[in-house]
Protein backbone atom coordinates (compact mmCIF):
# COMPACT_ATOMS: atom_id res chain seq x y z
CA UNK A 1 0.00 0.00 0.00
CA UNK A 2 3.08 2.24 0.75
CA UNK A 3 4.38 1.34 -2.77
CA UNK A 4 1.44 2.19 -4.36
CA UNK A 5 1.28 5.79 -2.44
CA UNK A 6 4.24 6.51 -3.29
CA UNK A 7 3.81 5.80 -6.71
CA UNK A 8 1.15 8.07 -7.27
CA UNK A 9 2.22 11.03 -5.82
CA UNK A 10 5.81 10.53 -7.93
CA UNK A 11 3.72 10.35 -11.04
CA UNK A 12 2.20 13.46 -9.88
CA UNK A 13 5.37 15.40 -8.76
CA UNK A 14 6.77 14.27 -12.36
CA UNK A 15 4.03 15.53 -14.19
CA UNK A 16 4.24 18.88 -12.20
CA UNK A 17 8.11 19.40 -12.53
CA UNK A 18 7.08 18.87 -16.36
CA UNK A 19 4.60 21.33 -16.47
CA UNK A 20 7.46 24.16 -14.89
CA UNK A 21 10.10 23.17 -16.91
CA UNK A 22 8.13 23.52 -19.93
CA UNK A 23 7.16 26.41 -19.02
CA UNK A 24 10.00 27.74 -18.67
CA UNK A 25 11.85 26.74 -21.81
CA UNK A 26 9.44 28.43 -24.19
CA UNK A 27 7.94 27.26 -26.96
CA UNK A 28 9.92 25.77 -29.43
CA UNK A 29 10.45 22.68 -26.50
CA UNK A 30 6.80 22.47 -25.92
CA UNK A 31 5.68 19.68 -27.98
CA UNK A 32 7.79 17.35 -26.55
CA UNK A 33 7.59 18.34 -22.99
CA UNK A 34 3.62 17.20 -23.26
CA UNK A 35 4.56 14.27 -24.65
CA UNK A 36 6.78 13.42 -21.60
CA UNK A 37 3.77 14.73 -19.67
CA UNK A 38 1.17 12.40 -21.37
CA UNK A 39 3.77 9.70 -21.06
CA UNK A 40 4.32 10.14 -17.20
CA UNK A 41 0.55 10.38 -16.57
CA UNK A 42 -0.14 7.06 -18.77
CA UNK A 43 2.41 4.96 -17.35
CA UNK A 44 2.33 5.53 -13.59
CA UNK A 45 -0.92 8.42 -13.04
CA UNK A 46 -4.46 7.49 -12.12
CA UNK A 47 -5.53 6.83 -15.86
CA UNK A 48 -7.00 3.66 -17.44
CA UNK A 49 -8.02 3.57 -20.78
CA UNK A 50 -11.34 2.76 -21.29
CA UNK A 51 -13.81 1.83 -24.52
CA UNK A 52 -15.59 5.24 -25.73
CA UNK A 53 -16.64 4.62 -29.46
CA UNK A 54 -17.11 1.43 -31.62
CA UNK A 55 -18.06 1.31 -34.89
CA UNK A 56 -18.90 -2.00 -37.68
CA UNK A 57 -18.27 -1.69 -41.57
CA UNK A 58 -18.99 -4.22 -44.46
CA UNK A 59 -15.36 -2.58 -45.98
CA UNK A 60 -11.78 -1.94 -45.02
CA UNK A 61 -11.33 0.38 -42.55
CA UNK A 62 -8.15 2.69 -42.64
CA UNK A 63 -6.03 4.54 -39.97
CA UNK A 64 -3.59 7.59 -41.26
CA UNK A 65 -2.86 10.62 -39.45
CA UNK A 66 -4.84 10.43 -36.23
CA UNK A 67 -8.11 9.76 -38.52
CA UNK A 68 -9.94 6.63 -38.92
CA UNK A 69 -11.64 5.91 -42.56
CA UNK A 70 -14.29 4.28 -43.48
CA UNK A 71 -16.09 3.12 -46.95
CA UNK A 72 -13.50 3.41 -48.93
CA UNK A 73 -12.04 6.52 -47.62
CA UNK A 74 -15.52 8.16 -48.24
CA UNK A 75 -16.35 8.40 -44.29
CA UNK A 76 -13.85 10.13 -42.41
CA UNK A 77 -13.67 10.63 -37.87
CA UNK A 78 -11.37 12.36 -36.47
CA UNK A 79 -10.92 14.79 -33.37
CA UNK A 80 -12.90 13.98 -29.75
CA UNK A 81 -15.80 15.35 -28.86
CA UNK A 82 -16.64 15.97 -24.89
CA UNK A 83 -17.47 12.54 -24.61
CA UNK A 84 -14.53 11.23 -25.93
CA UNK A 85 -15.99 10.02 -29.13
CA UNK A 86 -14.54 10.66 -32.58
CA UNK A 87 -16.78 13.37 -35.05
CA UNK A 88 -17.64 12.93 -38.17
CA UNK A 89 -15.45 15.52 -40.13
CA UNK A 90 -16.89 14.72 -43.64
CA UNK A 91 -18.44 12.64 -45.90
CA UNK A 92 -16.98 12.20 -49.75
CA UNK A 93 -19.79 11.48 -52.24
CA UNK A 94 -18.37 9.27 -54.95
CA UNK A 95 -17.88 11.39 -57.88
CA UNK A 96 -19.15 8.42 -60.22
CA UNK A 97 -20.77 5.12 -60.15
CA UNK A 98 -17.35 3.41 -61.47
CA UNK A 99 -15.02 5.74 -59.82
CA UNK A 100 -14.04 4.64 -56.20
CA UNK A 101 -10.23 5.27 -53.81
CA UNK A 102 -8.32 2.45 -54.08
CA UNK A 103 -5.93 4.01 -51.45
CA UNK A 104 -4.49 7.24 -49.37
CA UNK A 105 -2.00 8.97 -47.68
CA UNK A 106 -1.64 11.61 -44.81
CA UNK A 107 0.70 14.04 -45.29
CA UNK A 108 1.10 15.91 -42.05
CA UNK A 109 2.73 19.09 -42.07
CA UNK A 110 4.00 20.65 -39.03
CA UNK A 111 3.13 24.47 -38.19
CA UNK A 112 7.01 25.42 -37.21
CA UNK A 113 7.96 24.45 -40.67
CA UNK A 114 5.71 26.52 -42.89
CA UNK A 115 7.16 29.40 -45.12
CA UNK A 116 4.07 30.95 -45.44
CA UNK A 117 0.16 31.00 -45.39
CA UNK A 118 -0.19 28.48 -48.27
CA UNK A 119 -2.76 26.04 -48.63
CA UNK A 120 -0.23 23.83 -50.93
CA UNK A 121 2.02 23.68 -47.49
CA UNK A 122 -1.26 22.46 -45.50
CA UNK A 123 -1.90 19.19 -43.90
CA UNK A 124 -3.26 16.81 -46.77
CA UNK A 125 -5.32 13.73 -47.58
CA UNK A 126 -4.00 11.98 -50.96
CA UNK A 127 -6.77 9.81 -52.29
CA UNK A 128 -6.01 7.72 -55.35
CA UNK A 129 -8.41 6.61 -57.91
CA UNK A 130 -7.52 4.37 -60.79
CA UNK A 131 -7.30 7.08 -62.91
CA UNK A 132 -6.86 10.25 -60.13
CA UNK A 133 -5.24 11.50 -57.58
CA UNK A 134 -7.17 14.17 -55.15
CA UNK A 135 -5.84 16.30 -52.75
CA UNK A 136 -7.76 17.34 -49.97
CA UNK A 137 -6.76 20.12 -47.34
CA UNK A 138 -7.49 18.47 -44.01
CA UNK A 139 -8.90 21.51 -41.49
CA UNK A 140 -10.02 21.05 -38.37
CA UNK A 141 -13.69 20.37 -38.57
CA UNK A 142 -13.89 20.09 -42.35
CA UNK A 143 -12.14 18.58 -45.47
CA UNK A 144 -11.59 20.61 -48.09
CA UNK A 145 -10.97 19.59 -51.98
CA UNK A 146 -8.29 21.37 -53.77
CA UNK A 147 -6.98 19.64 -56.62
CA UNK A 148 -7.78 16.89 -58.79
CA UNK A 149 -5.33 15.27 -61.36
CA UNK A 150 -6.01 13.01 -64.21
CA UNK A 151 -3.52 10.24 -64.51
CA UNK A 152 -3.59 8.23 -67.87
CA UNK A 153 -6.61 7.24 -69.81
CA UNK A 154 -5.39 3.62 -70.45
CA UNK A 155 -3.51 3.00 -67.67
CA UNK A 156 -5.04 2.08 -63.85
CA UNK A 157 -3.44 2.89 -60.63
CA UNK A 158 -3.99 1.01 -57.58
CA UNK A 159 -1.01 1.89 -54.91
CA UNK A 160 0.43 5.20 -53.69
CA UNK A 161 3.39 5.44 -51.01
CA UNK A 162 5.91 7.89 -50.34
CA UNK A 163 9.04 8.29 -51.86
CA UNK A 164 10.59 10.04 -48.86
CA UNK A 165 8.06 10.77 -45.98
CA UNK A 166 6.25 13.86 -46.16
CA UNK A 167 7.86 14.54 -49.40
CA UNK A 168 7.54 12.67 -52.37
CA UNK A 169 4.89 10.33 -53.30
CA UNK A 170 4.68 7.28 -55.93
CA UNK A 171 1.86 6.13 -57.80
CA UNK A 172 2.44 2.25 -59.35
CA UNK A 173 -0.05 0.84 -61.49
CA UNK A 174 -1.91 -2.39 -61.16
CA UNK A 175 0.88 -5.24 -60.57
CA UNK A 176 1.48 -7.49 -63.65
CA UNK A 177 4.03 -9.73 -64.13
CA UNK A 178 5.08 -11.62 -67.03
CA UNK A 179 3.12 -9.73 -69.20
CA UNK A 180 2.14 -10.78 -72.98
CA UNK A 181 4.14 -13.68 -72.57
CA UNK A 182 2.08 -15.71 -75.06
CA UNK A 183 1.84 -13.04 -77.57
CA UNK A 184 4.91 -12.15 -77.83
CA UNK A 185 5.81 -11.41 -81.01
CA UNK A 186 8.56 -10.22 -83.71
CA UNK A 187 7.23 -6.41 -84.09
CA UNK A 188 5.17 -6.59 -81.25
CA UNK A 189 5.36 -3.66 -78.74
CA UNK A 190 7.75 -3.83 -75.79
CA UNK A 191 5.84 -5.33 -72.82
CA UNK A 192 5.43 -3.02 -69.92
CA UNK A 193 5.44 -4.55 -66.32
CA UNK A 194 4.04 -1.38 -64.63
CA UNK A 195 4.20 2.61 -64.60
CA UNK A 196 5.54 4.89 -61.81
CA UNK A 197 4.74 8.14 -61.40
CA UNK A 198 6.46 10.17 -58.71
CA UNK A 199 5.22 13.77 -57.12
CA UNK A 200 6.49 15.92 -54.55
CA UNK A 201 3.96 17.51 -51.65
CA UNK A 202 4.29 20.79 -50.34
CA UNK A 203 2.93 22.02 -52.54
CA UNK A 204 1.88 19.39 -55.25
CA UNK A 205 4.18 18.95 -58.20
CA UNK A 206 4.56 16.63 -60.71
CA UNK A 207 8.65 14.93 -60.93
CA UNK A 208 7.66 12.29 -64.02
CA UNK A 209 6.38 9.61 -65.04
CA UNK A 210 8.64 6.61 -66.04
CA UNK A 211 8.11 2.90 -67.74
CA UNK A 212 9.37 -0.55 -66.10
CA UNK A 213 9.91 -2.56 -69.26
CA UNK A 214 11.45 -6.43 -69.79
CA UNK A 215 13.30 -4.92 -72.53
CA UNK A 216 15.79 -2.69 -69.95
CA UNK A 217 15.60 -4.29 -66.77
CA UNK A 218 15.44 -8.05 -67.94
CA UNK A 219 12.82 -10.50 -69.30
CA UNK A 220 12.60 -11.97 -65.48
CA UNK A 221 11.79 -8.32 -63.79
CA UNK A 222 8.15 -8.30 -61.95
CA UNK A 223 8.15 -5.56 -59.96
CA UNK A 224 9.55 -2.41 -58.96
CA UNK A 225 9.26 0.33 -56.32
CA UNK A 226 10.49 3.91 -55.68
CA UNK A 227 11.55 4.27 -52.35
CA UNK A 228 14.11 6.55 -50.62
CA UNK A 229 15.66 8.03 -53.97
CA UNK A 230 16.10 4.96 -54.64
CA UNK A 231 14.34 2.54 -57.87
CA UNK A 232 14.11 -0.82 -56.79
CA UNK A 233 13.44 -3.56 -58.91
CA UNK A 234 12.37 -7.33 -57.86
CA UNK A 235 13.29 -10.18 -60.55
CA UNK A 236 11.39 -13.74 -60.73
CA UNK A 237 14.97 -15.72 -59.73
CA UNK A 238 15.03 -13.91 -56.46
CA UNK A 239 17.07 -10.83 -57.10
CA UNK A 240 16.74 -7.23 -55.84
CA UNK A 241 18.41 -4.66 -57.86
CA UNK A 242 18.85 -0.73 -56.74
CA UNK A 243 19.36 2.65 -59.42
CA UNK A 244 19.72 5.99 -58.41
CA UNK A 245 16.66 7.70 -59.01
CA UNK A 246 17.93 11.19 -59.51
CA UNK A 247 20.48 9.82 -61.71
CA UNK A 248 18.12 8.50 -63.66
CA UNK A 249 15.81 11.63 -63.81
CA UNK A 250 18.88 13.66 -64.68
CA UNK A 251 19.76 11.56 -67.41
CA UNK A 252 16.12 9.93 -69.13
CA UNK A 253 14.04 13.37 -68.33
CA UNK A 254 13.29 14.58 -71.81
CA UNK A 255 11.14 17.61 -70.39
CA UNK A 256 9.88 19.15 -67.67
CA UNK A 257 5.69 19.00 -67.15
CA UNK A 258 4.10 21.37 -64.71
CA UNK A 259 0.80 20.38 -64.09
CA UNK A 260 -2.38 21.91 -65.50
CA UNK A 261 0.20 23.52 -67.98
CA UNK A 262 0.53 22.80 -71.59
CA UNK A 263 3.68 20.60 -72.17
CA UNK A 264 3.29 20.04 -76.26
CA UNK A 265 2.94 21.68 -79.50
CA UNK A 266 -1.00 19.61 -79.53
CA UNK A 267 -2.08 21.96 -76.51
CA UNK A 268 -2.31 18.82 -74.05
CA UNK A 269 -2.35 19.90 -70.77
CA UNK A 270 -0.54 18.23 -67.95
CA UNK A 271 -3.01 16.44 -65.56
CA UNK A 272 -6.37 17.23 -67.25
CA UNK A 273 -8.43 15.29 -69.35
CA UNK A 274 -7.72 13.28 -72.41
CA UNK A 275 -4.78 13.16 -71.96
CA UNK A 276 -3.10 13.16 -68.18
CA UNK A 277 0.19 12.98 -67.44
CA UNK A 278 3.08 12.47 -69.93
CA UNK A 279 5.65 10.01 -69.82
CA UNK A 280 8.73 12.53 -69.47
CA UNK A 281 11.17 9.74 -68.22
CA UNK A 282 12.21 7.23 -70.88
CA UNK A 283 14.83 4.45 -70.15
CA UNK A 284 16.63 3.33 -72.90
CA UNK A 285 19.43 1.15 -71.21
CA UNK A 286 19.65 -0.05 -67.96
CA UNK A 287 21.07 2.22 -65.36
CA UNK A 288 24.28 1.89 -63.24
CA UNK A 289 23.21 -0.91 -60.58
CA UNK A 290 23.87 0.58 -57.40
CA UNK A 291 23.26 -2.56 -54.90
CA UNK A 292 21.93 -6.14 -55.53
CA UNK A 293 21.06 -9.51 -53.32
CA UNK A 294 20.04 -12.25 -54.42
CA UNK A 295 16.92 -12.85 -51.15
CA UNK A 296 13.56 -14.82 -50.05
CA UNK A 297 10.61 -13.05 -51.18
CA UNK A 298 12.39 -9.95 -51.98
CA UNK A 299 12.66 -8.54 -48.65
CA UNK A 300 15.88 -6.27 -47.97
CA UNK A 301 15.68 -3.76 -45.08
CA UNK A 302 18.66 -1.26 -45.03
CA UNK A 303 19.79 0.52 -41.87
CA UNK A 304 22.01 0.50 -38.86
CA UNK A 305 25.86 2.54 -37.30
CA UNK A 306 27.78 1.31 -39.35
CA UNK A 307 25.50 0.84 -42.86
CA UNK A 308 23.93 -3.03 -42.90
CA UNK A 309 21.87 -4.83 -44.82
CA UNK A 310 18.84 -7.32 -43.29
CA UNK A 311 17.63 -10.16 -45.63
CA UNK A 312 16.80 -13.97 -45.43
CA UNK A 313 18.84 -15.52 -47.68
CA UNK A 314 17.46 -17.01 -51.01
CA UNK A 315 18.38 -21.12 -50.22
CA UNK A 316 17.73 -20.98 -46.30
CA UNK A 317 14.19 -21.14 -44.57
CA UNK A 318 12.34 -17.54 -44.25
CA UNK A 319 12.72 -17.52 -40.53
CA UNK A 320 16.42 -16.96 -40.74
CA UNK A 321 18.20 -14.29 -41.34
CA UNK A 322 21.66 -12.32 -42.08
CA UNK A 323 23.01 -9.10 -41.70
CA UNK A 324 25.69 -7.80 -43.77
CA UNK A 325 27.71 -4.61 -44.63
CA UNK A 326 26.36 -2.67 -47.22
CA UNK A 327 29.60 -2.50 -48.27
CA UNK A 328 31.73 -5.48 -48.53
CA UNK A 329 28.45 -8.30 -48.02
CA UNK A 330 30.59 -9.51 -44.87
CA UNK A 331 28.53 -11.52 -42.59
CA UNK A 332 28.45 -9.50 -39.19
CA UNK A 333 29.80 -11.32 -36.26
CA UNK A 334 26.64 -13.30 -34.44
CA UNK A 335 24.86 -11.43 -37.96
CA UNK A 336 22.94 -15.20 -38.46
CA UNK A 337 19.45 -14.15 -36.69
CA UNK A 338 16.96 -17.20 -35.85
CA UNK A 339 14.51 -18.30 -33.19
CA UNK A 340 15.11 -21.54 -31.16
CA UNK A 341 10.98 -22.52 -31.06
CA UNK A 342 9.33 -23.34 -34.31
CA UNK A 343 6.75 -21.23 -35.37
CA UNK A 344 3.55 -21.75 -37.78
CA UNK A 345 3.58 -18.40 -39.26
CA UNK A 346 7.11 -16.71 -40.52
CA UNK A 347 9.38 -15.08 -38.30
CA UNK A 348 9.65 -11.30 -38.76
CA UNK A 349 13.19 -8.84 -39.04
CA UNK A 350 13.60 -5.09 -39.44
CA UNK A 351 15.26 -2.44 -37.95
CA UNK A 352 13.39 -0.47 -35.72
CA UNK A 353 11.87 2.57 -36.25
CA UNK A 354 13.19 4.96 -33.69
CA UNK A 355 16.57 5.53 -35.91
CA UNK A 356 18.39 3.88 -33.18
CA UNK A 357 20.08 1.76 -35.82
CA UNK A 358 18.99 -1.23 -33.60
CA UNK A 359 17.43 -4.45 -35.28
CA UNK A 360 13.69 -5.74 -34.22
CA UNK A 361 13.30 -9.87 -34.29
CA UNK A 362 9.56 -10.83 -33.62
CA UNK A 363 9.39 -14.44 -32.88
CA UNK A 364 6.02 -16.96 -31.83
CA UNK A 365 6.47 -15.82 -28.28
CA UNK A 366 8.75 -13.04 -27.73
CA UNK A 367 10.66 -10.51 -28.86
CA UNK A 368 14.14 -9.21 -29.41
CA UNK A 369 16.18 -6.33 -30.21
CA UNK A 370 19.94 -6.36 -31.25
CA UNK A 371 22.56 -3.17 -31.14
CA UNK A 372 25.37 -3.08 -33.22
CA UNK A 373 28.92 -2.90 -31.70
CA UNK A 374 32.42 -2.18 -33.19
CA UNK A 375 35.54 -4.10 -31.62
CA UNK A 376 38.81 -4.98 -33.67
CA UNK A 377 37.64 -7.96 -35.07
CA UNK A 378 34.92 -5.70 -36.99
CA UNK A 379 31.08 -4.97 -36.55
CA UNK A 380 29.09 -7.57 -34.12
CA UNK A 381 25.54 -7.84 -33.47
CA UNK A 382 24.76 -8.45 -29.71
CA UNK A 383 21.41 -8.66 -28.01
CA UNK A 384 20.04 -5.68 -26.28
CA UNK A 385 17.14 -6.87 -24.27
CA UNK A 386 14.06 -9.44 -24.86
CA UNK A 387 10.72 -9.42 -23.82
CA UNK A 388 8.83 -12.84 -23.35
CA UNK A 389 4.61 -12.04 -24.15
CA UNK A 390 3.74 -15.47 -22.91
CA UNK A 391 2.28 -15.22 -19.72
CA UNK A 392 5.18 -15.84 -17.56
CA UNK A 393 3.44 -14.40 -14.52
CA UNK A 394 2.55 -17.49 -11.87
CA UNK A 395 -1.36 -17.72 -11.21
CA UNK A 396 -2.91 -19.67 -8.40
CA UNK A 397 -5.08 -21.95 -8.60
CA UNK A 398 -7.52 -23.42 -5.70
CA UNK A 399 -7.31 -26.88 -4.70
CA UNK A 400 -9.91 -28.39 -1.98
CA UNK A 401 -9.41 -31.13 0.67
CA UNK A 402 -11.71 -33.96 2.16
CA UNK A 403 -12.34 -31.73 5.18
CA UNK A 404 -13.52 -28.36 2.93
CA UNK A 405 -10.09 -26.59 3.18
CA UNK A 406 -9.13 -24.76 0.42
CA UNK A 407 -5.18 -25.27 -0.86
CA UNK A 408 -3.70 -22.66 -3.48
CA UNK A 409 -0.75 -24.13 -5.71
CA UNK A 410 1.18 -22.24 -7.88
CA UNK A 411 1.27 -23.28 -11.54
CA UNK A 412 4.88 -22.83 -13.52
CA UNK A 413 5.24 -21.30 -16.74
CA UNK A 414 5.59 -24.64 -18.44
CA UNK A 415 1.93 -25.68 -17.66
CA UNK A 416 0.67 -22.26 -18.13
CA UNK A 417 1.78 -22.46 -21.82
CA UNK A 418 0.30 -25.81 -22.75
CA UNK A 419 -2.87 -24.77 -21.72
CA UNK A 420 -2.94 -21.15 -23.41
CA UNK A 421 -2.48 -20.05 -26.90
CA UNK A 422 -0.80 -16.89 -27.44
CA UNK A 423 -0.59 -15.26 -31.14
CA UNK A 424 1.30 -11.87 -31.37
CA UNK A 425 -0.30 -9.13 -33.68
CA UNK A 426 1.38 -5.83 -33.33
CA UNK A 427 4.55 -4.72 -32.27
CA UNK A 428 5.37 -1.07 -32.96
CA UNK A 429 6.98 2.31 -31.91
CA UNK A 430 5.20 4.78 -30.47
CA UNK A 431 7.71 7.87 -31.84
CA UNK A 432 6.31 10.62 -29.79
CA UNK A 433 5.88 9.01 -26.34
CA UNK A 434 9.48 7.12 -26.99
CA UNK A 435 7.59 3.51 -26.53
CA UNK A 436 7.98 0.11 -27.83
CA UNK A 437 4.45 -1.49 -27.45
CA UNK A 438 2.83 -4.71 -28.58
CA UNK A 439 -0.20 -6.37 -29.24
CA UNK A 440 -0.86 -9.88 -28.24
CA UNK A 441 -4.15 -12.20 -27.93
CA UNK A 442 -4.50 -14.85 -25.32
CA UNK A 443 -6.59 -17.79 -24.93
CA UNK A 444 -7.69 -20.02 -22.17
CA UNK A 445 -10.24 -22.13 -20.73
CA UNK A 446 -11.91 -18.67 -19.24
CA UNK A 447 -11.93 -16.89 -22.97
CA UNK A 448 -9.93 -14.64 -25.27
CA UNK A 449 -8.97 -10.93 -24.35
CA UNK A 450 -6.41 -8.86 -25.87
CA UNK A 451 -3.41 -7.57 -23.71
CA UNK A 452 -1.35 -4.15 -24.77
CA UNK A 453 1.96 -3.79 -23.48
CA UNK A 454 4.01 -0.94 -22.86
CA UNK A 455 7.90 -1.01 -22.84
CA UNK A 456 10.83 1.05 -21.99
CA UNK A 457 12.02 1.89 -25.01
CA UNK A 458 15.52 1.60 -24.36
CA UNK A 459 15.64 -1.25 -20.81
CA UNK A 460 13.00 -2.94 -22.31
CA UNK A 461 11.14 -2.63 -18.99
CA UNK A 462 7.22 -3.34 -19.10
CA UNK A 463 5.80 0.37 -17.93
CA UNK A 464 2.42 -0.68 -18.31
CA UNK A 465 -0.25 -3.49 -19.50
CA UNK A 466 -4.03 -2.30 -20.73
CA UNK A 467 -6.59 -5.40 -20.85
CA UNK A 468 -8.69 -4.94 -23.82
CA UNK A 469 -11.88 -7.29 -24.52
CA UNK A 470 -11.98 -9.36 -27.04
CA UNK A 471 -15.45 -10.63 -28.05
CA UNK A 472 -14.42 -12.91 -31.31
CA UNK A 473 -12.48 -16.60 -30.87
CA UNK A 474 -10.77 -16.28 -34.46
CA UNK A 475 -10.15 -12.57 -36.09
CA UNK A 476 -8.49 -12.70 -39.98
CA UNK A 477 -6.93 -9.54 -38.77
CA UNK A 478 -5.94 -7.58 -36.37
CA UNK A 479 -4.00 -4.12 -35.75
CA UNK A 480 -3.99 -1.97 -32.79
CA UNK A 481 -2.50 1.62 -33.54
CA UNK A 482 -1.50 3.64 -30.10
CA UNK A 483 -1.85 7.43 -30.87
CA UNK A 484 -0.65 9.26 -27.68
CA UNK A 485 -3.28 8.74 -25.81
CA UNK A 486 -5.59 6.78 -28.19
CA UNK A 487 -5.46 3.07 -28.33
CA UNK A 488 -7.88 2.40 -31.68
CA UNK A 489 -8.12 -1.35 -32.92
CA UNK A 490 -8.81 -2.83 -36.09
CA UNK A 491 -10.77 -6.13 -36.61
CA UNK A 492 -12.10 -8.20 -39.45
CA UNK A 493 -13.78 -10.99 -37.80
CA UNK A 494 -15.44 -13.14 -40.31
CA UNK A 495 -14.86 -12.21 -44.45
CA UNK A 496 -16.87 -8.48 -44.95
CA UNK A 497 -16.83 -7.43 -41.71
CA UNK A 498 -14.70 -5.32 -39.88
CA UNK A 499 -14.73 -3.35 -36.77
CA UNK A 500 -13.37 -0.89 -35.12
CA UNK A 501 -12.99 0.16 -31.15
CA UNK A 502 -11.51 3.32 -29.75
CA UNK A 503 -10.38 3.37 -26.27
CA UNK A 504 -9.08 6.94 -24.72
CA UNK A 505 -7.17 7.82 -21.65
CA UNK A 506 -10.07 8.77 -18.78
CA UNK A 507 -9.35 9.80 -15.03
CA UNK A 508 -10.11 7.79 -12.40
CA UNK A 509 -11.22 10.14 -9.91
CA UNK A 510 -13.93 10.82 -11.83
CA UNK A 511 -15.63 7.54 -11.64
CA UNK A 512 -14.49 7.02 -7.61
CA UNK A 513 -16.40 9.69 -7.21
CA UNK A 514 -19.45 9.12 -9.16
CA UNK A 515 -19.36 6.04 -7.08
CA UNK A 516 -18.63 7.51 -3.76
CA UNK A 517 -22.00 9.45 -4.69
CA UNK A 518 -24.04 6.95 -5.53
CA UNK A 519 -23.10 4.80 -2.84
CA UNK A 520 -23.74 8.20 -0.30
CA UNK A 521 -26.83 8.63 -1.75
CA UNK A 522 -28.05 4.91 -1.25
CA UNK A 523 -26.70 4.70 2.50
CA UNK A 524 -28.25 8.00 3.25
CA UNK A 525 -29.44 8.04 6.74
CA UNK A 526 -33.36 8.34 7.38
CA UNK A 527 -34.99 10.49 9.90
CA UNK A 528 -37.65 9.62 12.24
CA UNK A 529 -40.16 12.24 12.59
CA UNK A 530 -41.54 12.78 16.15
CA UNK A 531 -44.76 12.13 16.99
CA UNK A 532 -46.76 15.07 17.92
CA UNK A 533 -48.41 15.10 21.49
Amino acid sequence: MYTKNCRKRASKMNALLLLMTRERHGQHRQHNASCKILRSLICGGNYSYKKVWQKNSDKRIACEGGKIYFDNFRIWYGGYNLKNEPQCLQVNQPRGPNRKIEDALVACIHSECLPLSNDGHKSSLFCLEKKWLLRFVLEKKRVLPIESVFLSPTHKFSDISWNEPQTSLVLRTTHNSRPYQHVRQAGAPVPIVMLLAVFEVCPLKFVGMLKITEEVFGKDVVHAVISQGLLITMHHSGWVRMYSFDRIVEKYRRFEAKLFEEFDTEGNICGEMPCGLPCNIQITECPPVLFEVRCAQHIVDVGGFPWHYLTSPHSTSQSCFHVRNLTTGQLAQNGTLAMDVTNLDTDKASFYGDDSGRILYVGATDIRLFKFSVDDKGCKVDKDFSVDLSRNTKVEEAMYTSSGRSIRRKVSTTELRDTSEMTIHNVDYEDDLDLLYTSAVYQDPEGTYNMVNLYHNTTGALLRAVRLEEPWQEVYEHRVILDLDTIIKVVKPSPGRFCCIVYRLCSNIEDQETKHKSTSKHHRPVRRRRSRR
